[in-house]
């Protein structure tokens, strides 16, 4: 469901990051995921499931279209390749660190809504870093 509703989104997110800049679209999806981990903290149903799994399609398709555009600004043109796979380990070892960090809270507190809510501070340290970013593409916009 993820991948099949993420993928008009990352069209639609690319048409909004076209128009808006993809700086201010990528804050809009991680803000998304903050408020998906906080949904994901009080769900109790399975309709709730099936609307967090929507969301975090639209959100996902839109941030990855997104910030593979912006990447691709930000960095050489010539090392492009040599970035993008940087890129991907990156990702690589957040996809194991999250998990782990989420495991490792569930099982110290005992309670599965206090790991799924504790991904939300990667996100607010995703938010740290990414103030410090200039996007030229933005800032020619303005």
């Amino acid at each position: 469901m993820v991948q099949f509703i993420g993928f008009p989104a990352a069209l639609v997110f690319g048409r909004l990051g076209e128009r808006y800049g993809a700086q201010r679209g990528i804050w809009i999806c991680i803000w998304a995921y903050v408020g998906v981990t906080v949904f994901a903290f009080f769900m109790e149903t399975a309709l709730q499931m099936y609307i967090l799994a929507a969301v975090i399609g639209l959100v996902q398709g839109g941030i990855q279209a997104l910030s593979r555009s912006m990447f691709s600004h930000l960095i050489p043109q010539e090392k492009s390749a040599e970035f993008f796979g940087f890129y991907n380990v990156v990702g690589k070892a957040a996809a194991v660190f999250g998990p782990v960090m989420m495991g490792t809270i569930t099982h110290l507190s005992g309670n599965p809504r206090l790991g799924i809510l504790s991904v939300a501070l990667l996100f607010f340290a995703g938010m740290f870093f990414f103030r410090l970013v200039h996007d030229p593409i933005d800032a020619q916009s303005n």
